[in-house]
């Protein structure tokens, strides 16, 4: 209970709080306060009011700035887990199409391996033409073991009926005709590759130079009397046995 003091002490006007209490226990609490300190204890309690709703305001709005946050958060994180999974779908899109990409990688790489291969068979087999392995005569014929040497070189003489085709033994051009039916006839061939193989014979040649000749091309047939034919191979300009490359006989 709040009253007013009676007494007036230089003018000062005094207020007497009385605090009364409800139970049995008698006992009460008065206290004696001036004007000014009543206004200053409720201007304290005003501000502390104002303070406590004013940190409410601000802690409101931090709560809600972090629930937005958090919200951001959330939703940042719901986009990376579907980058994250797109990125995923991408990386298996890319490995499949890396393993399809490999695959054709290496049936185009047999494919060329096994070209290449079957080129280098077939230059082989070219080359193998131009080799004078073939035996110089269409037809019997018999060899002359005794004569074994044409102006001092190594030869292989062979005897063969009349009519019988003389032919080159391997491809090549015919680098010269040398010689006459009195005398008898040189055939050389160069089989562009360090052999030249030659053919002596007095039968009339059915070539000329420079003409392109396979293997087994005809190049004189045999006439009467003119039976003998000398057969010589060089190699890289010097004369070998013939027989050594020769099919029949090597």
């Amino acid at each position: 209970m709040l009253q007013r003091s009676g007494e007036m002490e230089n003018k000062r006007v005094r207020y007497n709080v009385q605090i009364v209490s409800d139970g049995d226990t008698g006992i009460d609490r008065h206290f004696s306060a001036s004007l000014r300190v009543v206004v200053a204890f409720l201007a304290a309690v005003l501000l502390m009011i104002i303070a406590a709703l004013s940190y409410c305001f601000v802690l409101a709005g931090e709560l809600e700035r972090s629930g937005d946050a958090a919200e951001l958060l959330r939703t940042r994180g719901t986009e990376l887990t579907e980058q994250n999974e797109a990125l995923l779908v991408e990386k298996e899109e890319l490995v499949r199409e890396n393993e399809e990409l490999q695959e054709k990688v290496e049936i185009l790489s047999d494919t060329i391996n096994g070209k290449v291969q079957q080129e280098q068979e077939r230059e082989a087999q070219i080359a193998q033409t131009y080799i004078p392995t073939g035996f110089p005569l269409r037809g019997s014929a018999s060899y002359n073991g005794d004569d074994t040497e044409l102006d001092g070189n190594p030869a292989a003489v062979f005897h063969a009926s009349q009519g019988t085709s003389v032919v080159a033994t391997a491809n090549g051009t015919v680098a010269s005709i040398a010689g006459d039916a009195a005398t008898g006839y040189i055939v050389m061939i160069d089989h562009g590759n360090g052999y030249v193989t030659v053919y002596r014979n007095g039968s009339h040649p059915r070539v000329e130079q420079g003409d392109a000749v396979m293997k087994t091309t005809v190049l004189f047939d045999i006439e009467a009397g003119k039976e003998e034919l000398g057969y010589q191979i060089i190699e890289n300009e010097t004369y070998i046995d013939p027989l050594s490359l020769m099919e029949t006989y090597g």
